[in-house]
């Protein structure tokens, strides 16, 4: 498949298997799902998978090898959705089919994260596909791929079926009394579940007031606040891996100095971030990893509001308070950010120094961050996860191959961290991989390219009808319905 909103990821992960999947915990762990068993070559390249030898497409097809195949060849050739995880790691010459239950991928290099990407990896029924796919396509002999008979159909194996969709409005799921696997409640979960987008928060506040089941987690703290004083409706809030960061340009003065980007870091007041700003459901973020994730470590050069301390750093520099004027940009829309420039530009003038609060459009801060020249001084990030591995954060960070994208606006360059986390990429087992991690932490936090601020807890608002609701942080598992029922 191709998701590439939150509407169709959504979508994905309940109508759709892939090989491997998350449990609900946090951190969360790899389980077998298509996949009933793997194994992986000595050289750390060669995965190879046997198939659940009872699973079926909604269709009544079998799962096959063949299936596997086809859907990594579909994937990368439509360069869509989470193609991006596989790009030059995984070529579709590279998965073969060894029998009709059993495929094996080779990657074009070792790749540690591997087997936490496959989550992500969505199977297909190939021959539903192919009959069902437009003669005439930008795909060549595969015409559209499909594309259009997907927009009403479906061609997965999972615990929902879809049974309407509207484009970027709604999805309509129906339960898959016959999938192949187990609702773990047995047969009291949700015979069918209806996805809205609504774009308007009064208007979704508005649904959970009327009876609806849960609200994303895109709605104001303010929105939150009010709706958990409803009968019937509580909040969630949970901090998993939802890091924000303030980078700092280390490649331009005055911030090229490690002891100015220390300075700031010491003159910000976290404390006010996480109880004045984010009402104290956030955690403060210790380096740059959230602690959720494995591999952190708690051994780090940890930044506190310190005034004495951040005049101490300053007179180490070449600069004074007085040279330090910069601008800080953050996403028009997001009062959170906006909250937390103000309160950067607070804090410096008590050290004396200036900061300008500006903001920007998505989409232009993107682009403003693909050079060096026009890259604000300062960023407000939050810092994407994808796969529940420390590569999904430090490596699109921090390393230097990552700049000219907004992940990398601090444009930091080190090559020791540069070659830790290349090693880690090459390093199989996770035992020798922490290490490795710990290391290029250690040096990152001491070095201080960014302002790590907090770990932003993620709020859904859910109806107290909706048991077995669990956050393990990954997108799309607040959502996989098939383990939520009512009581």
């Amino acid at each position: 498949m191709k998701g590439s909103d939150n509407l169709e990821t959504i979508s994905l992960h309940n109508v759709y298997d892939p090989l491997l999947y998350y449990t609900d915990t946090t951190p969360p762990e790899l389980e077998n799902w298509l996949a009933e068993d793997y194994s992986i070559s000595e050289d750390g390249r060669t995965y190879t998978f046997q198939l659940q030898p009872d699973a079926v497409f909604h269709n009544g097809d079998p799962v096959t090898a063949s299936d596997v195949k086809y859907s990594v060849q579909r994937m990368m050739d439509m360069q869509q959705g989470f193609s991006w995880m596989w790009e030059g790691i995984l070529s579709p010459e590279n998965v073969e089919v060894v029998n009709e239950t059993t495929v094996k991928m080779t990657t074009n290099e070792v790749f540690a994260p591997f087997l936490y990407t496959l989550p992500f990896l969505f199977i297909v029924n190939e021959e539903q596909i192919k009959a069902n796919a437009t003669s005439d396509g930008q795909y060549g002999d595969h015409g559209d791929y499909g594309t259009a008979w997907l927009e009403e159909n479906d061609a997965g194996s999972g615990p929902y079926k879809l049974s309407s969709r509207e484009r970027k409005r709604e999805i309509g799921l129906e339960k898959n009394d016959d999938w192949w696997s187990e609702f773990p409640h047995g047969q009291s979960g949700y015979e069918a579940v209806t996805i809205e987008m609504v774009q308007e928060t009064a208007t979704a506040a508005g649904r959970m007031r009327e009876g609806a089941e849960m609200a994303d987690q895109w709605l104001p703290l303010q929105t939150y606040k009010d709706l958990a004083s409803e009968d019937g409706v509580r909040v969630h809030a949970k901090a998993t891996f939802n890091p924000f960061y303030i980078y700092m340009h280390t490649q331009r003065e005055p911030l090229n100095d490690v002891h100015v980007r220390r300075a700031i870091s010491y003159a910000f007041d976290y404390e006010a971030a996480l109880n004045d700003i984010m009402s104290g459901d956030s955690d403060h973020l210790n380096g740059p990893l959230p602690s959720a994730m494995w591999s952190h470590t708690d051994n780090l050069e940890t930044y506190g509001q310190n005034l004495e301390q951040a005049q101490a750093e300053l007179d180490k520099s070449d600069y004074t308070a007085s040279d330090i004027d910069l601008n800080y940009t953050y996403v028009s829309g997001l009062t959170v950010e906006q909250n937390m420039g103000l309160l950067l530009q607070s804090n410096l003038q008590e050290l004396g120094a200036t900061v300008s609060v500006n903001k920007a459009p998505w989409s232009n801060i993107t682009e403003m961050a693909t050079s060096k020249e026009s890259t604000p001084d300062m960023l407000a990030v939050y810092l994407s996860f994808s796969y529940a591995d420390p590569d999904t954060f430090l490596y699109p960070a921090w390393h230097s191959s990552s700049h000219g994208s907004w992940t990398s606006a601090s444009w930091y360059q080190n090559d020791q961290v540069d070659q830790l986390l290349d090693d880690a990429r090459r390093t199989v087992t996770q035992e020798e991989r922490i290490p490795i991690y710990e290391e290029a932490q250690q040096i990152i936090a001491e070095e201080a390219p960014a302002l790590f601020i907090m770990n932003q807890a993620k709020r859904n608002a859910i109806s107290t009808d909706v048991k077995g609701f669990k956050d393990n942080g990954i997108t799309g598992y607040r959502q996989t319905y098939h383990r939520y029922y009512q009581g």
